[in-house]
């Protein structure tokens, strides 16, 4: 009987000085990569080289295609988003800016049917009649009607707004009287002259309810309606950050008849996106709260100073619902302003015209409301009672 002896070798212990020895022996000598196998097969193996030059093969794609994606993946810098609810024991009020649809003062307006026809025309009137304006008219000039406006110009046509008797009649906070002259400022607005919350006097509460929070009194002046920017009647309230201009930043807020008492509850919403290379929302990349040179960064200044540049850019002026220490003549807005106003708002995307992204902090404020007949038929008779100088309507 013979016997057969088989050659078993260890791995050389010597040092390996070249790059092929140094390859030589890892796949030769480790196993799970799996290169091993690939070697030393006879033709009575090939089926199995086969099947591991596909399985490595496999391997290997699956490895570079994971690569390429989480390398793309990162370059995407995805975003997580994630929402709230922080209860704080005092927060800030916000601003509140609060207009009358029918701003413009008929008893302080000359009574003449030339003036009553330049009204008529930039009314939302004056696409239904054809009444057109005679510039030539001396009137016009006589009444400075080509003359650039201050605010006390503009303010000479309109409802009295923060003096006694007029607009505001009162406004108190946590149960106390407000200096009303402190804690709102004049804002002209499209709808003409409104009160805002002064940004620079701030208030804080840590009430909930209405009695201890903002309560205003206001007198609407109806009997001296005139033609106003709306068809409407009443009030237009804006709740809104106290850096941000509610206007430009296209927040209509909610409007409110004549005769109501109205509850209004406000809930806040801060937002926070990652600036960029994050996507903040969609494909939109947000903005910090500087800009380049050095100022800080609201989304309605920003559309605010496009618009400017583009009327300025038209009509070599502005209108007095932009910062200016002059402003358009009424001339200059009955045949210019108007119309560019249409025009630039009618743009397919004013984005494309103004690079305003969103900034990379904001606060939102939602507003539901509850409104009663104010006042009640029993209040309203005995006012008129008291006052026996307005006629009873006259308390809605």
């Amino acid at each position: 009987m013979s016997t057969r002896g088989k050659d078993i070798s260890t791995p050389s212990t010597e040092p390996l000085n070249t790059i092929g020895e140094v390859w030589n022996d890892f796949s030769q000598n480790t196993g799970f990569h799996g290169v091993n196998k690939l070697s030393g097969i006879t033709s009575r193996h090939k089926i199995r080289l086969l099947l591991w030059t596909c399985f490595i093969l496999s391997c290997g794609i699956y490895l570079i295609v994971t690569v390429v994606e989480e390398i793309n993946n990162y370059y995407r810098y995805p975003t997580t988003m994630t929402q709230y609810t922080k209860p704080e024991n005092e927060i800030e009020f916000p601003s509140v800016t609060v207009c009358n649809l029918n701003s413009l003062n008929k008893s302080a307006i000359k009574n003449d049917s030339r003036i009553d026809n330049y009204y008529f025309n930039i009314s939302p009137f004056r696409g239904l009649a054809n009444i057109t304006t005679n510039w030539s008219d001396p009137i016009y000039e006589q009444e400075g009607f080509y003359l650039n406006r201050t605010l006390e110009d503009v303010m000479t046509d309109e409802k009295n707004i923060i003096d006694p008797g007029g607009f505001l009649v009162y406004a108190t906070f946590h149960l106390s009287y407000l200096d009303v002259r402190k804690y709102f400022k004049v804002k002209l607005n499209n709808n003409g002259p409104c009160l805002t919350s002064n940004p620079d006097m701030k208030i804080k509460t840590n009430h909930v309810g209405s009695v201890f929070h903002l309560t205003l009194m206001l007198d609407l002046d109806s009997a001296n309606n005139y033609y106003g920017s709306s068809y409407g009647e009443g009030l237009q309230f804006l709740v809104h950050d106290s850096k941000e201009d509610p206007i430009f930043e296209g927040n209509s807020g909610f409007y409110i008849e004549p005769g109501k008492e109205v509850f209004a509850s406000v809930h806040k919403t801060r937002f926070e996106y990652l600036p960029s290379p994050y996507e903040a929302m969609g494909n939109e990349y947000c903005r910090d709260h500087m800009n380049d040179d050095g100022s800080q960064y609201y989304r309605s200044s920003c559309y605010k100073d496009c618009a400017s540049t583009f009327f300025l850019d038209r009509c070599n002026c502005l209108p007095y619902t932009h910062n200016s220490t002059y402003y358009c003549s009424k001339f200059q807005v009955a045949n210019c302003i108007l119309k560019a106003i249409g025009d630039y708002y009618n743009q397919t995307k004013v984005d494309d015209k103004c690079d305003c992204p969103l900034p990379c902090s904001s606060t939102h404020y939602d507003v539901s409301l509850t409104s009663s007949l104010f006042p009640s038929d029993f209040y309203s008779k005995k006012i008129f009672d008291l006052n026996r100088d307005k006629h009873l309507d006259y308390y809605r």
